[in-house]
């Protein structure tokens, strides 16, 4: 029987009413069911006494237990005045669009700064955050409070409501361009490849190598680009590369370029803190940092668009041959060149200058001496041109000083040949004279005289220098009047 069922038994006993009998059955009931209650106020006894001594043994342990909770108290709030400073920290993410750019296109890091529950600061006095970048030039976008470094390689921004700050990472070599012009380079990367249904800047970042179908496709476009004369962004962010890139001087000694890419990754870290004071000692309260890769296709370009010479050496050709049938050759090549180069960017002007070489190389002069000096001496000034490399290419006037200086040289040679058969004339005069001084030995009387008269001669014409108009003239004249007077003597 359950201690439910001892209840139940008892329940039914009851009430009893004066003058009824007690049952048999009944007192047997009520005597189970009190067996049942004593059976289980037993166990319970044995039970309760078991707890008691489980209490017993707890009691020692909730007094060590109370004692470590106390202790850790105090250590938390210890920990709590340690912590407090560093919940002024900032928590700070930067981001940008994608990992990959193509030089020439704009790359916007944005920065995040928020505490470290990730809620946005409060004003009015927003933190600042300084960006450096191991590669490239930073900008900051218009509408930010910003302080620029020397060489844009460093930057401050002051965050927005928002905890928000925007910059720009360029190329290395774009130091210096206006915002309007890197805007107008970034929408050339966006000129669609006619061939390929994409931006220039998608195909060259999809091309695997530089001497890919695909990226000379996009080569093209920016050839075009580059010879526009009414917008000359691509021409500066061109010819400022190559001024800038330090191994375009000895690209011999560089790896191969034109089999893969020269990538660009830079590493930006930006450092968030409480002002831009530099008086004030507080550090920087959060930092992050990100990569980003610059693809470098201005190198292969530059050597394709040199290597794409033909059609101008054609167009030259047609144009300078009929020079050569003219006497002021020298001038018209001086006219022409000059007003044509100056048109012209620096890698223009080298390109230019190979297609004048190697038209003036294949013209077939004849054998008129004219001709052949006036294409040897172009040639020459030419070769002198390409010598100098692009610091020659920036001054416009030094293909016409050379070609000036080859035309001094022409009239200076002239000027000696006819120098040259005077003296040959003045040596032939020399030997009649010796035969004339071997005649006037003979005649004893007049020797003293005509021997004085020769040595006179002779040292006058040892006295010409040939190179000097006014020496000869002067000592032929006294030549002149010696013979004279020899002659006389001689009858």
């Amino acid at each position: 029987m359950s201690l439910a069922d001892a209840i139940a038994q008892l329940n039914s006993l009851a009430p009893k009413a004066a003058g009824h009998l007690i049952r048999p059955q009944d007192w047997n009931a009520l005597i189970s069911a009190l067996t049942e209650y004593g059976a289980v106020l037993t166990t319970h006894d044995s039970e309760l006494s078991e707890v008691q001594t489980q209490i017993a043994a707890i009691v020692p342990q909730l007094a060590a237990l109370t004692a470590r909770v106390d202790a850790v108290d105090a250590r938390l709030t210890d920990l709590e005045e340690q912590v407090t400073p560093l919940l002024t920290s900032y928590r700070v993410s930067l981001a940008s669009e994608r990992s990959t750019y193509a030089s020439g296109q704009l790359c916007e890091l944005i920065a995040t700064v928020t505490d470290l529950r990730g809620q946005p600061l409060p004003g009015p006095a927003f933190p600042w955050v300084d960006f450096v970048s191991s590669w490239g030039r930073l900008r900051a976008r218009a509408g930010w409070n910003s302080r620029a470094g020397t060489g844009d390689n460093s930057l401050s921004v002051q965050v927005n409501a928002q905890g928000i700050a925007r910059v720009q990472l360029r190329a290395e070599h774009s130091e210096g361009f206006s915002e309007l012009e890197e805007q107008q380079i970034s929408a050339i990367m966006q000129v669609q490849v006619p061939s390929q249904n994409s931006s220039v800047a998608d195909v060259l970042l999809a091309a695997p190598a530089p001497s890919d179908a695909r990226a000379q496709s996009a080569y093209q476009v920016i050839h075009a680009e580059y010879e526009r004369q009414d917008s000359i962004a691509m021409r500066m962010y061109a010819d400022t590369y190559q001024v800038r890139t330090r191994e375009w001087g000895v690209q011999e000694l560089v790896p191969n370029l034109w089999q893969q890419w020269r990538d660009q990754r830079s590493t930006v870290l930006a450092f968030a803190k409480p002002d831009a004071d530099p008086l004030t000692p507080d550090g920087a309260r959060g930092s992050a940092s990100i990569q980003v890769t610059f693809r470098d296709w201005l190198w292969p370009w530059a050597w394709n668009y040199l290597g794409n010479i033909d059609e101008l050496v054609i167009d030259v050709t047609e144009h300078l041959r009929p020079y050569f049938d003219r006497d002021d050759v020298l001038d018209k090549f001086i006219e022409d060149v000059d007003t044509r180069y100056g048109k012209l960017g620096l890698i223009g002007r080298t390109k230019y200058i190979e297609a004048v070489k190697q038209s003036v190389e294949r013209m077939q002069l004849g054998n008129d001496p004219k001709r052949q000096g006036a294409k040897d001496q172009v040639l020459q000034a030419l070769t002198a041109q390409q010598s100098t490399g692009y610091t020659g290419a920036m001054a416009p006037g030094l293909f016409s000083t050379y070609l000036e200086q080859g035309k001094l040289t022409g009239k200076a040679q002239t000027r000696i040949d006819g120098v040259q058969g005077q003296v040959d004339g003045f040596k032939q005069l020399e030997a009649s004279v010796n035969v004339i001084e071997g005649r006037m030995q003979s005649v004893e009387k007049q020797g003293q005289q005509i021997q004085t008269g020769l040595t006179s001669i002779n040292e006058n014409v040892r006295a010409i220098n040939p190179l000097d108009d006014a020496s000869i003239k002067a000592n032929v004249q006294k030549i002149g009047v010696e013979i004279a007077a020899l002659r006389n003597m001689i009858g």
